[in-house]
């Protein structure tokens, strides 16, 4: 059963459209260190069905499977389609029964199983199992409380940064396939893609930090600040060395047409209004400075 009209509709935009199915195989004792919350029941879980029998399930249905610089899995096809497609085809094969626009308001144990009290009158099942989705306060799983359960408050969690007074969301497209993001103060920190937008910061390495520190921004009312390195392999000490070696190789070069450390032009260009280059500022000069 399912509240709303539509099925997949989650599936359909995740992964920018392409829809990420898993990651790359891994140990299990690895692969549950990427998941914040639920570490112990998912050890459990992946047990049962690991990476490797999601790869063999999907690809012996026909949908083949890629895996990508950074880890994540996206079918070969690069469309979320391919994947709801085999997802309700496999479920028409063994005829499961799917109602939509149905919303539960009671799930009462009985004797022998569970009787649903819906919006569409009562069910009853030998057994549920409860996708909880995304309900943004907790009365939304006021269903589950006649099974006594621990309910906590919901919060936010794989989110964007929102910067409203940075003028680098005028660079909104541009993205580095390496870079690190670490919130100040703390110990949060995650290294991955990061994608500029037209409010801020996003691509996985930022969503994956939200989640990592979702209690701790929530505690902080979402007011912080994020450190980008973007280029993760490089420290400060390797930008000053790279910026003089540089410098002396080329020092005639001007230092606005020749980004440096894998950074994208209009990023570069960005940092160096940032820090008060000169447009005819040469790169010898400039390293010169900043020694």
């Amino acid at each position: 059963m399912k509240k709303s009209p539509k099925l997949l509709s989650k599936v359909k935009v995740s992964g920018g459209g392409r829809c990420n199915v898993t990651h790359r195989p891994m140990e299990i004792s690895k692969l549950v260190k990427n998941y914040p919350r639920g570490e112990k029941f998912l050890k459990r879980v992946f047990r049962y069905f690991s990476i490797n029998d999601t790869f063999e399930w999907f690809e012996s249905r026909g949908v083949q499977l890629k895996v990508e610089s950074d880890g994540r899995v996206f079918p070969v096809s690069d469309s979320s389609q391919s994947i709801i497609e085999v997802l309700l085809s496999e479920a028409e094969k063994l005829q499961i029964r799917i109602q939509t626009s149905t919303g539960i308001k009671e799930l009462n144990p009985t004797k022998v199983g569970y009787e649903l009290i819906t919006d569409k009158g009562v069910y009853r099942a030998d057994a549920v199992v409860v996708a909880t989705g995304g309900h943004p306060k907790s009365e939304g799983y006021n269903f589950l409380k006649s099974l006594k359960h621990n309910i906590k408050d919901p919060i936010p969690s794989l989110f964007t940064f929102n910067t409203p007074k940075e003028p680098i969301r005028e660079l909104m497209g541009v993205a580095v396939s390496d870079g690190h993001v670490k919130i100040e103060g703390t110990k949060l920190n995650y290294r991955g893609p990061v994608l500029i937008t037209h409010w801020g910061v996003s691509g996985p390495a930022v969503l994956k930090l939200s989640a990592f520190g979702a209690e701790w921004l929530h505690e902080h009312q979402y007011q912080s600040r994020a450190i980008i390195n973007w280029n993760g392999n490089l420290g400060e000490q390797d930008y000053f060395s790279q910026l003089n070696n540089y410098g002396k190789a080329h020092p005639s070069r001007k230092v606005y047409s020749h980004a440096l450390f894998d950074m994208p032009s209009r990023l570069w260009e960005h940092f160096c209004f940032k820090s008060e280059v000169e447009k005819k500022s040469t790169l010898w000069k400039f390293a010169k400075k900043n020694n």
